[in-house]
């Protein structure tokens, strides 16, 4: 039904959890995916996880921070692939790097800056150089990943005392929605839409404490499967969506809806 077919689609962030499962779902459906990301161990696990590595998929390590960097890759996978059909926003900040505290009245300045570094300065820093091939192309579709929590606010009584949700999570997913919104106007006269994806948590071998608090919060009881959101990105990525612009689809089991 989603015919992907010859699509040159981008992917930040394109070798995490949720980036990884859009490649494959990307290319089983036709699309090309071009995997755009900085960790050389995350694209080394997804080359071997993919059983056919051909034209049809390419991998640039790149720091998304780093305009020149960005600049360059963008340039060379125009001149590689002569078209950008699609860009999805989808990179984020590393949870696992360490800083002294998440609590609030604790928080650095050094966390608060590396997160909106990566996760806001890098998507517009990335769509800026993309929306220039898309303008002269005169066609484009951008995505952007927010979360649930660019709807509500986190519970914090999901998390241990010292491991609480970051505020810089809550202003990047928010800034997310916003972002989107601001492109799907300002980009419209040139024919390239964007459009915004919230996300619930996908069970990814969480404790099952944790598991079974969060799981109250969600009418349907659970959280996320992997493949939970293949329909939405394909239908995103595809020309069905093509009267779709400034949009938010929220995905999240009806957590948001309580």
């Amino acid at each position: 039904m989603f015919n992907l077919k010859s699509k040159i689609i981008l992917i930040t962030g394109g070798a995490g959890l949720l980036g990884s499962r859009m490649v494959q779902t990307i290319q089983k459906h036709g699309g090309i995916p071009i995997v755009l990301d900085n960790d050389q161990k995350k694209i080394d696990k997804l080359k071997k996880n993919l059983k056919k590595i051909n034209h049809s998929l390419a991998f640039y390590k790149v720091d998304i921070t780093k305009k020149n960097q960005v600049k360059n890759t963008i340039n060379k996978i125009y001149k590689n692939f002569k078209k950008i059909d699609c860009l999805i926003n989808n990179a984020g900040f590393n949870p696992k790097m360490s800083f002294k505290s998440n609590k609030f009245e604790n928080f650095s300045l050094e966390q608060w800056n590396k997160e909106i570094q990566i996760s806001l300065t890098g998507s517009l820093i990335v769509t800026q150089e993309v929306v220039k091939k898309m303008i002269n192309q005169k066609n484009g579709n951008i995505i952007n990943i927010s979360s649930d929590l660019g709807i509500i606010a986190p519970n914090q009584y999901l998390y241990e005392k010292n491991n609480k949700k970051p505020v810089s999570y809550s202003v990047v997913k928010h800034g997310v929605i916003g972002f989107s919104k601001y492109l799907a106007t300002y980009l419209a006269e040139y024919n390239i839409r964007s459009n915004t994806l919230c996300p619930g948590g996908i069970s990814n071998n969480q404790p099952k404490k944790f598991l079974n608090k969060i799981r109250k919060l969600i009418p349907l009881n659970r959280m996320a499967k992997i493949n939970d959101y293949d329909g939405i990105i394909l239908y995103l990525c595809s020309d069905y969506s093509s009267y779709m612009t400034g949009s938010t689809i929220v995905c999240d089991g009806g957590r948001t809806s309580w």
